[in-house]
């Protein structure tokens, strides 16, 4: 992502006709606090698809700013118990929180991008 020539942070996604999975978001540490990272959300969300991310169950300091911006852009917590399946064949997967755009997803939903997760993002990583 760039503010003009300025490279400002990085976002990986995902997309299908229903959602953006968005895999991977930063702002460069130096950067962060000055809405980049909501004005990037917002263009996101312009598509009109449900937004999805993981963030990590841990409530330390880190998370909870993370957490805390994410709801700040509108996102909710998702109540389905999630394990992220693992990269590399040696690990095992671990539990994450899903979020979505405005409002929790209905079971069938999650459903389907767990499964899209699984068979898609993550079909050949080892």
């Amino acid at each position: 992502m760039y503010s003009g020539k300025r490279f400002v942070g990085l976002v990986l996604y995902w997309e299908t006709a229903e959602y953006l999975y968005i895999e991977h978001f930063c702002i460069l540490p130096a950067l962060r606090n000055h809405h980049y990272g909501q004005r990037t959300l917002e263009l996101l969300a312009e598509c009109g698809k449900t937004l999805i991310l993981e963030i990590d169950p841990s409530m330390d300091a880190i998370v909870c700013r993370r957490k805390m911006f994410y709801e700040r852009c509108g996102f909710a917590k998702n109540p389905f118990p999630h394990k992220h399946p693992p990269y590399h064949a040696e690990n095992r997967g671990h539990a994450l929180v899903v979020m979505t755009i405005f409002l929790p997803i209905p079971q069938e939903k999650y459903n389907d991008f767990y499964r899209y997760l699984t068979e898609k993002v993550l079909k050949d990583v080892f």
